[in-house]
């Protein structure tokens, strides 16, 4: 959701009137330091706006297209497994047509199916609830006068979920979790209190368990301490009680050198760039030397009490994803195959002989099926051999090639292991000429000569056409430029015939400069403040205060001071005095619905249409009528006074009856 041209759109369509989370949307603005706009199909078109291209969908270019959808709505018991099927059909036909990723929101959690198709990301309830829990999520008051199902507090916990899905949705993940080790993996320094002598508080081990979480879902782990390594791998084995093991460690660098010396070389081992680590630290001193001197590193100081680590970690948005691909769980096996590879390369006589034991084999077959996941998040991941860096969804890679791209993914194997899908290779035909739209390969692979045969097998497969090979310079894809001017080419597009692409041969007098440690960056911008976010804005109620943070007014009585509260949060208004009329501040018939659901949800009160409608009523007389019914049990102070002189009219038996038969309906309602 960073800034270009062209605004980041949020497009919604549901079975409900979802507008209440505009507002919501509209906050998250200021934290993300991010410009976006929201848009609303008409109520309950959601088959048709996935249909039509005209549609709030159809025309988002730039953005995240949210369906929201109950059960309930999808008709009766009947029709309901009907309804559901066909909602599916029309996800299924045009998600990958879309040029916004597609977000379902679903009300109960959805069967397996729902979790595989294509081109769409799934937020469960349940994800929700874990993220933003919410105690009461139905307002009865808000079905009933307007088709709004959900509380005020669960539209703020819906909406933040929303704008965080987008983010992890949206958002190049990280792909290094680097940590410190005494005081931050366990309690206790393991130099100074021996192996054995240190511990975990149930905080450090709710880190070890989320370390593992993050391995598991694709990142690598990595350990960047000031301690002996002997000390720390023997803490390792001395602990069998931790869920963290010293097996599950990607890189290390555990020495008495500062922080950014240590992850610089770690960055340089695995061949990724720093902007991609994450650093967790106990010590903020640390945090600021790795902040000063590495900017384009994630660094973030975990709270002073460890009991708050599992809390902070959770709502650290860095750390989400969406999905998680076959490729990811394969991850850190892979680094480690690299780091066989970059061993064994290091040993080997000569590069020639190296390349004659390699076993080098390739795959190259076009992109289908459930690949599409894993062929978009290439095209955002791969930053140091990419052509071009062009960032493709799902749906704009499976457009591509139904409009006559041609998409290979590249899958790659040699001795050390099967490295899997890790390229990919975009194309079509122009005539007699074959233009590359961009060629990207992992990181895993480079240095095996995969480049070289890439492009030869392209040349063989063409014939004599000629090919229009592009290069778009970037921050980070210096080695993909090396490589094409290792090769001879220095201007682009470079054309070549597809003879020349069929001799490309590994050059073997030298190592490939594409395996060099990537070069620092220019100092990054974080956009994100992750960090305050995970201390400050973790929970519906801290989201709520920042929202109306701005309902400063203080009035004559609590009820007008409340009320003025509820009207500033929903108009937008700086200032609301006693005298202020809803309508004129800009209220209309859906906002009267969330006024009415706010009044019962902070006062316990439900007003009639007529005490909000009426052409005079400011706050001050609808604060008053709001008294009138807490105070006299939702009945007006004239109606209270005509009831009670009914009451006292009463002879003591009718009295007593009336007591009686109020009574037994009172139980029999309890029994029901």
């Amino acid at each position: 959701m960073a800034s270009t041209s062209v605004p980041f759109c949020f497009a919604f369509a549901s079975t409900f009137t979802a507008e209440p989370i505009e507002h919501t949307i509209e906050f998250w603005r200021g934290p993300l330091h991010s410009e976006f706009t929201t848009q609303f199909a008409p109520f309950g078109q959601v088959i048709q706006t996935l249909l039509d291209p005209a549609s709030v969908f159809g025309t988002n270019t730039h953005g995240l297209n949210v369906l929201l959808f109950r059960w309930r709505d999808l008709g009766d018991a009947r029709r309901r497994e009907e309804n559901a099927n066909a909602l599916r059909a029309a996800i299924e036909a045009k998600a990958g047509q879309l040029a916004a990723p597609l977000l379902v929101v679903p009300d109960e959690e959805l069967p397996g199916w729902w979790h595989e198709m294509p081109g769409t990301y799934l937020l469960t309830p349940g994800r929700i609830q874990d993220w933003y829990p919410v105690e009461h999520r139905f307002s009865e008051e808000g079905e009933k006068l307007g088709g709004i199902p959900y509380t005020a507090e669960y539209f703020i916990a819906l909406g933040s979920a929303v704008v965080r899905a987008a983010h992890a949705i949206l958002h190049a993940p990280y792909k290094v979790l680097a940590l410190d080790c005494d005081h931050t993996l366990w309690s206790g320094i393991c130099g100074e209190d021996g192996a054995e002598g240190v511990f975990l508080t149930p905080g450090h081990h709710a880190l070890q368990r989320f370390a593992l979480q993050q391995r598991e879902a694709g990142m690598l782990l990595a350990l960047s301490s000031k301690n002996n390594l002997t000390d720390a791998r023997d803490t390792f084995a001395s602990h069998e009680e931790f869920p963290l093991r010293w097996s599950d460690i990607t890189a290390h660098r555990i020495d008495w050198n500062p922080k950014p010396i240590g992850l610089r070389a770690i960055a340089s081992e695995l061949s990724l760039g720093l902007d991609s680590f994450i650093f967790l630290d106990d010590n903020p001193k640390e945090i600021s030397e790795v902040d000063e001197q590495l900017p384009e590193v994630l660094s973030l100081a975990l709270p002073e009490r460890p009991e708050e680590f599992e809390g902070f970690l959770k709502h650290v948005w860095a750390f989400d994803r969406m999905r998680i691909t076959a490729a990811d769980t394969q991850r850190a096996a892979s680094y480690e195959k690299v780091q066989e590879f970059g061993k064994a390369l290091h040993e080997a006589h000569s590069l020639e002989d190296f390349y004659q034991t390699l076993e080098l084999e390739l795959d190259i077959r076009p992109v289908q099926g459930g690949e599409w996941p894993r062929a978009a998040q290439l095209t955002q991941r791969t930053n140091q051999f990419n052509f071009t860096t062009i960032r493709r969804s799902e749906g704009e890679l499976q457009t591509l090639a139904t409009s006559g791209s041609e998409i290979w993914g590249i899958h790659v194997r040699d001795r050390f292991g099967d490295y899997g899908f890790t390229g990919l290779l975009v194309g079509n035909q122009q005539g007699s000429e074959y233009r590359i739209e961009n060629f990207l390969l992992s990181c895993r692979v480079l240095g095996r000569g995969v480049e070289h045969r890439v492009l030869a097998w392209l040349g063989a497969r063409l014939g004599s056409d000629e090919v229009s090979i592009p290069f778009v310079p970037s921050a980070k894809n210096a080695p993909a430029l090396q490589f094409l001017n290792s090769l001879g080419w220095k201007e682009f597009p470079a054309r070549v015939s597809a003879e020349i692409l069929r001799a490309t041969a590994v050059d073997t007098r030298r190592p490939a400069e594409t395996v060099a440690a990537p070069k620092a960056q220019a100092p990054a911008q974080h956009e994100v403040d992750y960090a305050r976010i995970a201390r400050e804005l973790r929970t519906v109620p801290a989201i709520l205060k920042q929202m109306r943070g701005h309902s400063s007014v203080q009035l004559a009585t609590e009820s007008e001071t409340r009320l003025a509260a509820i009207w500033q949060d929903l108009l937008h208004a700086e200032t609301v005095s006693e005298g202020s009329n809803f309508f004129d501040l800009g209220g209309h018939s859906l906002m009267v619905v969330l006024l009415l659901m706010r009044v019962k949800e902070e006062f316990g009160v439900t007003l009639g249409i007529d005490d909000v409608y009426a052409a005079d009523v400011t706050l001050e007389k609808m604060a008053r009528r709001i008294d009138e019914l807490v105070c006299f049990g939702g009945v007006g102070s004239e109606e209270y006074a005509n009831l009670l002189a009914e009451i006292r009219a009463l002879t003591d038996e009718e009295a007593e009856a009336a007591y009686n038969e109020e009574y037994q309906r009172y139980a029999d309602s309890v029994s029901r």
